[in-house]
């Protein structure tokens, strides 16, 4: 049985159930009402006949079972009445939830863009097709997303494999020119990017996957290992790197939280200007540690902010050794963290992020604590 008709035949028993109520209460109401508190008198006029009492009293009693009848009648007929109200009524209040139906199987076959885009005064069934919509609509950027990842991606591994066979290919055609050691230099340099690049996925699936055990972590110490890794590099492009750090201990994966300032220096060192700086800053407030690295960089519109957390997406021309993962990996592990990042365009160039993680939960570090 549907629940349009579950609802139908709830009204019709409701109205039987009430109206059989009311036509019990009617009827002994009357009875009792035209029932005299003793039996009359059989009294007769003077010429014989019954008087006018004893007449009215049989005629109230002979009523009664006529009242009776018309009461029944009129109950099976307001039963079947409420049987189809109830009926209209229930398809009229569920078509929205057919309209959700019809939606979501449509969504079945991979159609993203339908809406259910219900109208009508903010009751709980808008509130379920809104709540619906608003997952059609996430789900539909996910699968764009997963859709540019993987063509991006695919792109971006094809590449090193195309420009190792073009090496081989021009070997093989004139062998004699071939010098061999510069040949592997080059296979070997197209190998470490294919590495590097392999590596970076992994990374990035990593930080997607989530923190599967968290310790209590110093930040700061996190920041004096990701910058050994990349002074040199800065050193290189004549970049001056400022550090003002105070500790600031979280709960969380070390090697993730390792990843994410690695990435965030590497980013502001590798799109930034010659003789440019890098300012970085870790402290606190009321909500937890908060990191914010800055840089003197290309100036980047404010409408692509948002791109850069994109995978394989790059503000500015492609720069040696990036692969346009570093801002996906940064929010991944930022997130894995219950944590955000923000981005905001610096006067004259370049970009300010900053990735502020929760406050310290000495609960949850015991608990990781013990099952360590």
């Amino acid at each position: 049985m549907t629940i349009r008709a579950h609802l139908a035949l709830v009204y019709g028993i409701t109205f039987a159930v009430a109206a059989t109520v009311l036509s019990v209460g009617v009827y002994l109401l009357t009875s009792t009402l035209s029932a005299p508190a003793q039996p009359p008198a059989a009294t007769t006029s003077p010429s014989g006949t019954p008087s006018s009492a004893a007449h009215q009293a049989v005629a109230d009693q002979g009523a009664l079972p006529g009242l009776a009848l018309a009461a029944g009648i009129a109950l099976v007929a307001g039963l079947a009445v409420a049987s189809v109200l109830g009926w209209v009524v229930a398809g009229r209040m569920l078509a929205p939830i057919k309209r959700i139906t019809a939606i979501a199987r449509d969504t079945a076959s991979r159609n993203l863009h339908a809406r259910v885009a219900l109208a009508g005064p903010r009751d709980e069934i808008k509130e379920l097709a809104d709540t619906f919509d608003g997952m059609l609509a996430r789900l539909e950027r996910t699968f764009q997303s997963q859709r540019r990842f993987a063509a991006n991606a695919s792109h971006e591994l094809l590449t090193p494999l195309t420009t190792g066979r073009a090496i081989l290919e021009v070997a093989a055609a004139t062998p004699a020119k071939c010098d061999v050691p510069v040949l592997i230099e080059q296979l070997l340099t197209v190998n470490r990017q294919s590495e590097q690049l392999v590596d970076t996925l992994l990374e990035l699936a990593r930080a997607e996957h989530g923190v599967v055990r968290a310790t209590r972590t110093d930040l700061a110490t996190v920041v004096e290992m990701a910058l050994a890794q990349t002074r040199s590099e800065a050193t290189e492009r004549e970049l001056a790197i400022e550090v003002v750090s105070a500790p600031a201990v979280v709960d969380g994966d070390p090697g993730l939280l390792d990843r994410l300032v690695v990435n965030l220096l590497r980013n502001a060192v590798r799109h930034n200007r010659p003789g440019g700086h890098v300012r970085l800053r870790l402290g606190s407030d009321e909500a937890g540690p908060v990191l914010t690295v800055s840089n003197t960089g290309p100036e980047v519109p404010a409408d692509r902010l948002h791109e850069l957390f994109e995978p394989f997406v790059r503000a500015t021309p492609r720069t040696r050794g990036g692969h346009g993962l570093g801002m996906a990996i940064i929010r991944a592990v930022a997130e894995a963290h219950r944590g955000a990042v923000t981005v905001e365009p610096n006067p004259g160039g370049g970009l300010t992020v900053a990735v502020r993680l929760p406050a310290l939960d000495d609960a949850q570090c015991r608990r990781n604590l013990g099952s360590a």
